[in-house]
Order: structure tokens, then C-alpha cells, then sequence
């Protein structure tokens, strides 16, 4: 049986501006099992981001989680004090920023920085812990390692400031790694590369990753499990087959749709989803996808609906048309492998 290492419990997250509270995060729920990858997927503004924050507890002013838990390892971080999650970040929770340019020390050697954190949490001295840093940039499979490692970030290719950054993250050895965004800045041949050197290290070292991105490619070639996030909330969430073949939200339909295809020799326009995410500001209180979606019903508008069961597993859906008595929409029916699926 699979063991639960992280699991976020009704987490609600806002910020407290002067126009008034951003419900950037509005009651979502979710678990990571031990070993394996988890992707969260949505549009910008979604709160991919503000998930993992949250979870890191690195929310600035006037960011405040507001309710809910998030537990690892049965332990609930919400409650833990700044002091408490020093000793936790980094070692046990390690985190892979979007941009590594700003993320590196521009002052201090590649090796420093990693042994920065090899000193801290794991109390080695310099030698040995310069010795972990040689090893670890040969793990992640940077180029002339000795001599890399005197190296400052300006030194390094995009592509290999996300390789040190991934070395200093696993430094280590944590038993969660979050990565956010770590390939949008990075051409498709370095992505691969760099999407290719997280499974392996994900099946060398049994971490679990927790994947954030907008790009649904990305997750298909490295998770096993994937969350939808749109406007502060979960649509729907199951395995990849689940999301990819049978999906039951017309949001994760949308984006799916809005992938460019390669198989066909004729030139097609991009299938975008029109509209734009709502205002947090003022949430709707209805479904979030409400003005975006060509199935709305008048209940979508006036009512949020819970998350149905669609199938067998764990997949589940946050759509009033896999309620039983929803009336039968035929092109829905068609986009979702035309299985009527009930409560």
C-alpha cells in the first residue's frame, strides 16, 4: 500500500491588499505519495505557484495562509514557526525556482553555494562538503565537474544554472522535491534534457517531485498523477491516463485542445480558450470556469459544485455535469469518451 508524505487538507491561501483580500488559494485538497511525481497544471494566475509557496512556507507580505493543513509526515507545516521550517527547507522540502539566474548568488563559486547547504543541514565540514557538492554536480551530469565547480552562475548556460540548481536542491537528499516552472525558460533540447535528468534522479533516489507547470507536455513525460488548478480551486485530478484520455472537466478539455498538434502535415490554427481567469479579488460563487465554458448551465453561475468521482481510482472531477440528474450534453459526452458517468 503507498504511503502518504505530503497531504494538503481544504488549504485556503489569500493576500490582504489595499483594495481588499486576494483569495489566491480557495479551499484545495491533495496528496503526494512517497516516490512518485505529482503534476500541477493551469493557466497563470491559477495558483500553481501559491500552492508551493504555501507548502514552503515563503509567502510574503501581505501573503497569509488563512486555513486548512499541510501535513508532511503526518506533521502540519502550518503550525510550525519560521525557526522550525529553516530546518526543514532545504533538507527535508527542497524547492527548484523558475528563473536560476535570479535564484544563484551571483557573488559566490557554484560549489560554494551547494556546500552552503550541505554545512548547514548535514553539519560536514568544507572538505566533505565540498567533496558531496563534486558529487552532486557529477549527479546531475554537469561537464568537467572539477573544474565547473569554481565556477560562478554567469559562467553557466541556462541550461546548466538548472542543473546546479537542481544539484543544491537534492544536496541534501530531501524527501520532497517541488519544482516550479524549472524548464520555461530553456529551449526544447535542454528541457528534455533536464525533464530526462529529473525522472531518472526521481527513480535513483525514490524523492518525490511535485511538478508545477503550465505545460501539459511536460507532465505527461514525467508524472504519474496530475492536478488541474484554475481560479484558486482543483477541477479535476487522476492518473495521466485519466486526465489525458478520459478527462471530465471542459477547462482540462480546453487545454488539451489548445495543444499544438505535430502528427498532421497541414498547417491549423491554435485552439485557444477564450476569455480570461476571474477576479480573486471578488470570486465568483459559482464554478470559476463559468464565463469561460460552452457547456454552463444556470446552476454553474450560482453554485460551486463539489468534486464528483468520475471512474474507477482517484479521478475526480469539479463539474455539475457528472451530477446524475445533469442533462445529457452530447458533444460533452463526445469530448469525455462518451461514458456517462455518474455520482
Amino acid at each position: 500500500m503507498s504511503e502518504k508524505l505530503l497531504e494538503v487538507k481544504d488549504l485556503r491561501t489569500s493576500f490582504f491588499t489595499h483594495l481588499g483580500e486576494v483569495k489566491a488559494i480557495r479551499g484545495i485538497s491533495f496528496d503526494v505519495e512517497k516516490g512518485e511525481s505529482l503534476g500541477i497544471v493551469g493557466e497563470s494566475g491559477s495558483g500553481k505557484s501559491v500552492t508551493s509557496l504555501s507548502i514552503m512556507k515563503l509567502l510574503l507580505y501581505p501573503g497569509k495562509i488563512v486555513g486548512g493543513e499541510i501535513l508532511f509526515n503526518g506533521e502540519d507545516l502550518v503550525n510550525k514557526s519560521n525557526r522550525e521550517m529553516m530546518g526543514i527547507r532545504g533538507n527535508e522540502i527542497a524547492m527548484i525556482f523558475q528563473d536560476p539566474m535570479t535564484s544563484l548568488n551571483p557573488v559566490f563559486t557554484i560549489g560554494e553555494q551547494i556546500s552552503e547547504a550541505i554545512i548547514k543541514h548535514q553539519k560536514l565540514s568544507k572538505k566533505d562538503a565540498h567533496e558531496k557538492a563534486l558529487e552532486m554536480l557529477k549527479l546531475v551530469n554537469i561537464p568537467d565537474p572539477e573544474k565547473r565547480i569554481k565556477n560562478f552562475p554567469h559562467e553557466f548556460s541556462g541550461g546548466m544554472r538548472q542543473r546546479a540548481m537542481i544539484a543544491i536542491a537534492l544536496s541534501c537528499e530531501p524527501e520532497l522535491l517541488i519544482a516550479d516552472e524549472p524548464t520555461t525558460a530553456l529551449d526544447v533540447t535542454i528541457q528534455a534534457q533536464i525533464l530526462e535528468l529529473m525522472k531518472n534522479l526521481n527513480a535513483k533516489l525514490n524523492t518525490s517531485t511535485m511538478l508545477i507547470t503550465h505545460d501539459l507536455g511536460v507532465v505527461a513525460d514525467v508524472c504519474s498523477r496530475v492536478v488541474v488548478m484554475y481560479g484558486g480551486l482543483i477541477m479535476e485530478k487522476g492518473s495521466i491516463r485519466d486526465i489525458y484520455y478520459e478527462p471530465r472537466h471542459p477547462y482540462t478539455m480546453g487545454l488539451l485542445k489548445s495543444i499544438p498538434k505535430v502528427s498532421s502535415d497541414e498547417k491549423q490554427r491554435l485552439i485557444p480558450i477564450p476569455g480570461t481567469p476571474p477576479d480573486l479579488l471578488h470570486p465568483p460563487t459559482g464554478c470559476p470556469f463559468y464565463a469561460r465554458c460552452e457547456y454552463a448551465m444556470r446552476i454553474c453561475n450560482q453554485q460551486q459544485p463539489p468534486l464528483f468521482k468520475a471512474g474507477n481510482g482517484q479521478h475526480e472531477s469539479m463539474c455539475w455535469l457528472l451530477h446524475p440528474d445533469a442533462p445529457i450534453n452530447e458533444k460533452y459526452e463526445q469530448l469525455k469518451g462518451g461514458v456517462r458517468i455518474g455520482k
